[in-house]
C-alpha cells in the first residue's frame, strides 16, 4: 500500500474521511473474510471428527470377521521349563511338551595367561617361537576362515582377527583370559579354533585357546580321515575322495532335478489332459484348435496388438507408419516376416477413404480429413465429420475394412550424424557407427570415439562431438504385395469368431478353465530345466511321454504313467540322502572339488590347493597325535547346540529356543527330560476374558465417539459471535480472544444435517435386532444397554453400558450377563457381534462413499466445502479490489483539492505582497 501524506493544506483528516466513505466496502470484505474463517474452522472440526469415525469404521471392519473372536489362552504346568502363548488358530485341549535340550551359543574360556599380559603383549612374549601360524576358525555350518599370526602379533591383533572372522572375542585383563563366543545360539553358529598347521596349534596353545572339545576334535578328524603315512597314498586318498565328492554332487543334482520335474509334472499332466479334452470337445478343426490354444495363451493386450495367419503364426505389432498402416512382425530364429495392415472405409455412396496415423479418414482426391464424432449408426458403423471449405459440416457413416498384405523391408532405418568436419556416422547392426572415413566409432554422451576390432578406444584415434541438430533419423520403409491375405486376421477378432461360432461348447466357464490350463501347460513347457534333454526325467522327456500317452489312450493312459512317478521320487530321495551324507562327511573338500581344471591356470590352482590340503591333513594328524602338548588344561570349550523339544511325541529342533507350532508360540527355558513322566502339560482354551475385553473395547470406542457427536450436535448456540478482525482482536486480551473463538468453534456443528445423518445411521445400526437360529437378539439380550434419557448424563444418552462391568459405576452392581453368555454360549455371542458390527460397518461405509459433494471415506461434504472456500477467496479478492479502487479514487480527488487549495493560497499570498499587505 502506498504511503500517502494528505491534508497539509486543507488541514483535514483525509484518511479518516476516506475510511468512513469506503466503510461499506470494508464491511463487505470483512463479512466474507469472517465467513471464510468460520468455514475453515468447520472444515477442521469435520476433519478431526471424520478421523475418529474412520478409526471406528476400521475397528468394526475387523470385528465382523470370526477370526477377531477366535482368542485363546494357554497355561503351562511348569512355567520354569517353558512359556507358551496361543494364537487364534491354536487347537483347544491339553498337549504334552518335553524340553530335551535348550539352544546355546558356543563359548571358549581361555587358559589363564601371565598376569603381565595385556592386549599389547606379543605372541613372542607369550612364548611362541615359530613362523607364520595358520589358525582356522570353523563355523558349525562348515565355513572356515583362516587367520595368520606371527611372533610379532599382539593379543589385541588376535582379538581383532577373531572378531573379523565372525565371533565375539575379548581379553579380560582382570582374569588374564581370552573369552570367545559365537554371536548366536545353535549348532550352525558354533565355532572351533584349530591349527591350520602345527605352528597354528602352537600359537593357540601359547594364547591359552587350545582345547580338546568334541567339536574341536571333529574338525581335526575331518582332515585326518584321509591320512596315510605314505605321502603318495595320502594324496591319492584325497584325489579319490574328491572324485567321490564330485560324483555325489552330480548324483544329488540329478536326483533333485528329476524330483523337481516329476513333482510338478502331476499338475502339468492334469492341465494338459483337461486342455486337450476341452479342445477336442470345442467343435473346432485340428488347425483351429492349435490357433485357439495359441490365442488363449496370449494376454488380452497381446491379442489386440497381434494378427495371426493361416498357419497359426502370430505377428506382433511393430510400428505404425506415417500413412496410418500398421506393420506386424513375426520372428522365427534369425528370420523375420512382416504383414502390413491397411484400414479403409466406404461411405453410403461407395466412396473409399484411407485411415491415417491419427485415426482419421482421408479423402485423398479432395484432400479432406474426416474425424470421428463418437456416434454410430444403427448398423454400428462410426460417424466421421469434416468441415467443408464453405463452412458446412459433412457427416458420413464409415464402414471399415482392414486388409492384410505380406510386406518386405525396402529400406532399413538408421541414425546418422554429420560432424563439423563433414564426416558422416551411420548406425549399424552391431550398435556402433560406421564413419564415412571408413572407421568404426562408438557414441557416448554425444561424442564419437574411434574404436578397434576389440571394441576399445583406439590410442590417439579420432574423436568428434556432435549435437542433436546434426542428427538425422531415417525410418524403415516397407513395400507390400497387391493381393490381400485371405486367412489372416487380428488375434482378438479370431478369438471372438471362435467363441461366437461355437458358443455352445466355448462357454465362459470353459474358456476360463481352458485359459488356466493353457497357462499351466505353457509355464511347465517353457521352464528352464537343470537336466540335460537326454535325461530320462528331463522336462522334454516327461512332456513327450505325457503327450504320447494321451494320444494313445487319453486321460487314463496319462494317469497310468503319472502313477509311476511316486516310486521314482522315493528312489531319488534315497539317492539324495546317500549323496548328502557323502557331501557332509567330506565337506572340507568342497573348495577343492569346485576348482575348474579345464584350463592350465585351473590345473595349476588345483595342484597348489591339493598340496596345501595334503599338508593340512599331515599337520592335523601330528596335532592329534601330540594333543597333550597342544592342549591347555586350564581352557574350557562349551559347544554350541540346537534346541530340541517334543510336542505330543514329535521332535522339533531349532537354532533358537523359540518355536511356532500349530498356533502355539513356545519358548524353551530349561530341559525337562524325555518321556511321558517328565513331560509338562500345555492346556489351551477359549479366552473368554479376551472376548469380553474386545467387546468392551469396541463399546468404549463407540461411546467416546457417539458422546462427542451428541455434544457437538447439541452444543450451545453462538448467535451473535463472529470471527474477529485484527482490529477487533487488538482491542481484546489474548484470553478474551481465545474464549471468543472457542465459543464459535464449539458450536460449528450444532444441528448439522450431515452430523445428524451419521448419528442416526450409527444408532440405528446398534439398535437393530440380529436373528440367530430363528431367534432375535438385541444388545440388551447380553446385558448391554443405554441408561436412557432420564438417567444418562448430559449428551450421553446414546452410550452403551455393560451390566456388571466393574469399571462402570452406573452398572457395576448388575448381573454380568455378557460374561455368563460368553462362558455358556460363546458361539451365539460371537455370531451376534459379527452381524452387529457388519451392520454398523455397512452403515458407515454407505455414508463414506464418494459423491459429487464428498470424497471417498468422508462422511461430510468436503468437496462442497472446498468449493465454497475457493468461492470465498475469489469474492474476497474482488471486494478487496473494489475497496482499493474506491480508496484510490477518493485519494485522487482529495489530492486534486489539496493541489487547488495550495495554488489558491499561493495566489492570495502573491496579491497580498503586491498591495503591500
Amino acid at each position: 500500500m502506498p504511503i500517502r501524506i494528505t491534508g497539509l493544506t486543507s488541514g483535514l483528516d483525509t484518511e479518516a474521511i476516506i475510511s468512513a466513505l469506503v466503510s461499506s466496502y470494508n464491511y463487505k470484505t470483512n463479512k466474507y473474510k469472517k465467513a471464510q474463517t468460520k468455514l475453515s474452522w468447520k472444515q477442521d472440526a469435520w476433519k478431526s471428527l471424520n478421523t475418529k469415525i474412520y478409526s471406528l469404521y476400521s475397528s468394526v471392519g475387523s470385528m465382523k470377521l470370526s477370526t477377531a473372536y477366535n482368542l485363546k489362552s494357554t497355561t503351562v504346568s511348569d512355567s520354569t521349563k517353558a512359556t507358551v502363548k496361543a494364537g487364534n488358530n491354536a487347537p483347544t485341549g491339553t498337549q504334552q511338551l518335553n524340553i530335551i535340550k535348550v539352544a546355546q551359543a558356543g563359548y571358549l574360556t581361555g587358559a589363564q595367561l601371565s598376569s603381565k599380559t595385556t592386549t599389547s603383549t606379543t605372541l613372542a612374549e607369550l612364548g611362541y617361537t615359530g613362523g607364520d601360524a595358520k589358525i582356522n576358525l570353523t563355523k558349525g555350518d562348515g565355513t572356515t576362515k583362516e587367520i595368520t599370526v606371527t611372533q610379532g602379533s599382539t593379543v589385541g591383533d588376535v582379538i581383532a582377527s577373531l572378531k573379523d572372522a565372525g565371533v565375539s572375542a575379548n581379553y579380560d585383563a582382570t582374569n588374564h583370559r581370552i573369552f570367545i563366543s559365537s554371536k548366536d545360539t545353535g549348532k550352525d553358529n558354533d565355532f572351533t579354533l584349530t591349527g591350520g598347521n602345527t605352528e597354528g596349534a602352537r600359537a593357540l596353545y601359547q594364547l591359552g585357546l587350545s582345547v580338546g572339545s568334541d567339536a574341536t576334535n571333529a574338525t581335526y578328524k575331518s582332515y585326518t580321515q584321509y591320512y596315510d603315512a605314505d605321502g603318495n597314498k595320502l594324496q591319492q586318498n584325497v584325489v579319490d575322495a574328491i572324485r567321490t565328492y564330485q560324483d555325489a554332487q552330480k548324483a544329488y543334482k540329478t536326483a533333485s532335478g528329476q524330483n523337481a520335474n516329476l513333482s510338478s509334472a502331476y499338475g502339468y499332466a492334469t492341465a494338459y489332459t483337461e486342455m486337450m479334452d476341452a479342445l477336442k470337445n470345442s467343435g473346432l478343426s485340428d488347425d483351429d484348435q492349435k490357433k485357439l490354444k495359441t490365442l488363449l495363451g496370449m494376454s488380452a493386450t497381446q491379442r489386440v496388438n497381434s494378427v495371426i495367419d493361416s498357419s497359426g503364426n502370430v505377428y506382433e505389432k511393430s510400428t505404425t507408419l506415417d500413412d496410418g498402416s500398421i506393420i506386424y512382425e513375426y520372428s522365427s530364429g534369425k528370420d523375420k516376416k512382416y504383414i502390413q495392415a491397411i484400414t479403409t472405409a466406404t461411405d453410403d455412396g461407395g466412396n473409399t477413404y484411407t485411415k491415417n496415423a491419427d485415426g482419421n479418414y482421408v479423402d485423398s482426391g479432395a484432400g479432406l480429413v474426416y474425424k470421428p464424432t463418437g456416434e454410430k449408426d444403427s448398423d454400428g458403423n462410426e460417424y466421421y465429420a469434416c468441415t467443408m471449405p464453405d463452412g458446412q459440416v459433412a457427416k458420413l457413416a464409415m464402414k471399415e475394412t482392414t486388409n492384410y498384405y505380406q510386406a518386405d523391408v525396402t529400406q532399413k532405418g538408421y541414425t546418422q550424424y554429420t560432424d563439423d568436419d563433414g564426416i558422416v556416422y551411420t548406425s549399424n547392426d552391431a550398435g556402433k557407427y560406421t564413419g564415412s572415413d571408413g572407421k568404426t566409432y562408438k557414441l557416448d554422451n554425444n561424442t564419437f570415439t574411434e574404436i578397434g576390432i576389440d571394441g576399445n578406444a583406439v590410442s590417439n584415434g579420432r574423436t568428434a562431438t556432435v549435437t542433436e541438430d546434426q542428427k538425422k533419423e531415417v525410418k524403415t520403409t516397407y513395400s507390400h504385395g497387391n493381393t490381400a491375405l485371405s486367412d489372416t486376421t487380428r488375434a482378438a477378432d479370431l478369438l471372438s469368431k471362435f467363441r461366437e461360432d461355437h458358443k455352445d461348447t466355448l462357454t465362459d466357464d470353459v474358456i476360463s478353465k481352458l485359459t488356466s490350463d493353457i497357462e499351466k501347460v505353457n509355464v511347465y513347457e517353457s521352464a528352464e530345466d537343470t537336466l540335460d534333454d537326454s535325461d530320462e526325467y528331463s522336462r522334454k522327456k516327461i512332456i513327450e511321454s505325457i503327450q504320447t500317452e494321451y494320444n494313445k489312450g487319453g486321460a487314463s493312459a496319462v494317469t497310468n504313467i503319472t502313477n509311476t512317478y511316486a516310486k521314482h521320487i522315493n528312489e531319488n530321495q534315497e539317492k539324495m540322502s546317500t549323496a548328502q551324507k557323502t557331501l557332509d562327511d567330506n565337506s572340507v573338500l568342497a573348495d577343492l572339488a569346485a576348482i575348474d581344471t579345464s584350463t592350465v591356470d585351473g590345473q595349476n590352482k588345483y595342484s597348489d590347493a591339493l598340496a596345501a590340503f595334503v599338508k593340512k591333513v599331515q599337520d592335523s594328524k601330528e596335532i592329534m597325535d601330540q594333543s597333550s602338548q597342544y592342549t591347555n588344561s586350564g581352557a574350557k570349550k562349551i559347544d554350541g547346540c540346537d534346541s530340541e523339544i517334543k510336542l505330543n511325541g514329535i521332535t522339533y529342533t531349532s537354532s533358537l529356543n523359540t518355536y511356532s507350532i500349530n498356533g502355539l508360540s513356545i519358548t524353551a527355558m530349561q530341559a525337562t527330560g524325555d518321556g511321558d513322566t517328565n513331560a509338562i502339560t500345555v492346556t489351551t482354551a477359549t479366552d473368554t476374558q479376551a472376548i469380553y475385553d474386545k467387546i468392551k473395547s469396541f463399546l468404549t470406542q463407540y461411546n467416546s465417539l457417539i458422546n462427542e457427536m451428541t455434544s457437538l450436535y447439541n452444543a450451545d448456540t453462538a448467535k451473535g459471535y463472529e470471527p474477529l478482525t485484527d482490529d477487533e482482536k487488538s482491542a481484546m486480551s489474548d484470553s478474551e480472544v481465545e474464549k471468543w473463538e472457542e465459543k464459535i468453534k464449539s458450536s460449528l456443528l450444532r444441528r448439522d444435517d450431515s452430523l445428524e445423518s451419521v448419528m442416526n445411521l450409527m444408532t440405528n445400526a446398534m439398535s437393530q435386532p440380529v436373528t440367530i437360529d430363528g431367534k432375535k437378539y438385541y444388545l440388551s439380550s447380553f446385558g448391554i444397554k443405554t441408561l436412557g434419557f432420564l438417567n444418562a448424563p448430559e449428551n450421553q444418552q446414546n452410550a452403551y453400558h455393560i451390566d456388571g462391568d466393574e469399571d462402570d459405576t452406573a452398572t457395576s452392581g448388575n448381573e454380568d450377563k455378557l460374561m455368563a453368555m460368553i462362558n455358556s454360549d460363546p458361539d451365539t455371542v460371537v455370531s451376534f457381534m459379527q452381524q452387529l458390527t457388519t451392520n454398523l460397518y455397512d452403515a458407515i461405509g454407505t455414508k463414506m462413499k464418494s459423491s459429487t459433494l464428498s470424497s471417498i471415506y468422508k462422511v461430510y461434504n468436503d468437496k462442497e466445502m472446498a468449493s465454497e472456500y475457493s468461492d470465498y477467496t475469489t469474492t474476497i479478492k474482488k471486494w478487496e479490489q473494489k475497496l482499493q479502487d474506491q480508496e484510490d479514487a477518493y485519494y485522487k480527488k482529495f489530492s486534486a483539492m489539496e493541489t487547488a487549495l495550495s495554488k489558491l493560497q499561493s495566489q492570495t499570498s502573491s496579491l497580498s505582497n503586491l498591495f503591500g499587505g
